[in-house]
């Protein structure tokens, strides 16, 4: 039964291999949010959600919608 321990210890870390290439491949972007004073309390958590394309999360429009 050992090997069969070491057969799944080997999965996992070709898994966790290509997880983490993947993750190095990927793109990152850069956005500039701008915080002005007259904005309402949460204004800009709504706005950053929106441009990282998250506004679809029920927990991000209620935080945004708060004062």
């Amino acid at each position: 039964m050992e090997n069969g321990g070491a057969g799944t210890l080997q999965i996992r870390q070709v898994l966790l291999f290509f997880v983490l290439l993947g993750m190095s491949q990927a793109v990152s972007e850069t956005g500039s949010f701008l915080v002005m004073e007259e904005l309402q309390s949460g204004s800009f958590v709504g706005n950053l959600a929106k441009t990282l394309g998250l506004e679809h999360l029920w927990i991000l429009k209620r935080l945004s919608h708060t004062q």
